[in-house]
């Protein structure tokens, strides 16, 4: 009787683990489902979107979106260095930035230190840089660019560092008007800067002149972006600083609906 009465025990036992199981099971699949549609809900993606609704500010933004991804990819790469470089950054830097013209660094007497490639056709004296009259150490980088009778060229000066004291410059230079090579259609954009006069097309029958008459002083204190006549023609413009270089990527407008003074650019 005794048996009996266990042999009852053990299966009502079996019985009931069983029953919690199955509900536990049934339980956890239902979880794990839950989780795997929050998880992976099977995204949809939208290919008819045209970009931005202007269509002035998308063909402004399809110029020169390309080209100025060239130059905050370099930016950034400068801007990770804070003590003297060694061989292989050089290295990596012309491996990353073959259109680049060169790199030198200076003491903090103004002495050179590296230069590559040893030569160079436009002629630049770096005294001026460490004369700076900030501090060093309160600047993450410095940008200007030098006209000569051999064409523009673009610095961007890196401060390095040993224990905590100013060292010297690392300094990458560039042609600016290189950076049209990588714009879909160089024709259409023009590339300047307006404190130096500096104006870049792929547009060789570009007239440069109207650019020179605007009061882009006056723009540029009350906008980053809109639309101006320029000459005879209407063009959409965007400023963009290159370090504390101010400058301007315009594209002749493709539309006749003049008065849309366009959306406002996100800038990246």
């Amino acid at each position: 009787m005794r048996f009996n009465n266990s042999v009852r025990f053990v299966a009502l036992f079996v019985l009931l683990v069983l029953s919690m199981s199955a509900t536990g099971c049934e339980y956890g699949s239902k979880v794990w489902r839950d989780a795997q549609d929050s998880v992976n809900p099977n995204p949809t993606i939208d290919l008819k979107s045209a970009g931005l609704k202007n269509v002035n500010d998308n063909e402004l933004a399809l110029l020169f979106t390309p080209v100025d991804e060239k130059i905050l990819s370099l930016t950034s790469f400068l801007s990770n260095i804070d003590s003297h470089p060694d061989e292989d950054w050089f290295k990596l830097l012309f491996l990353r930035f073959p259109w680049i013209t060169g790199v030198f660094t200076v003491d903090d007497e103004a002495n050179v230190l590296v230069k590559l490639p040893q030569e160079s056709i436009k002629p630049f004296k770096p005294g001026p840089l460490v004369e700076y009259e900030g501090d060093w150490s309160e600047i993450k980088m410095k940008s200007f660019i030098n006209y000569s009778e051999f064409g523009p060229e673009m610095y961007l000066c890196k401060p390095f560092f040993k224990d905590a004291e100013f060292k010297g410059l690392v300094v990458v230079h560039f042609d600016p008007r290189v950076l049209l090579n990588f714009c879909p259609f160089p024709q259409k954009l023009v590339i300047m800067q307006p404190d130096g006069g500096g104006i870049w097309s792929g547009d060789q029958t570009l007239e440069k002149e109207p650019f020179l008459k605007i009061d882009w002083d006056a723009l540029l204190d009350k906008e980053v972006h809109g639309v101006t006549k320029i000459g005879k023609d209407k063009y959409v413009w965007l400023s963009r600083y290159v370090s504390d270089t101010q400058i301007v990527y315009a594209t002749k407008i493709v539309t006749k609906d003049d008065a849309d003074e366009g959306e406002a650019f996100s800038i990246f």
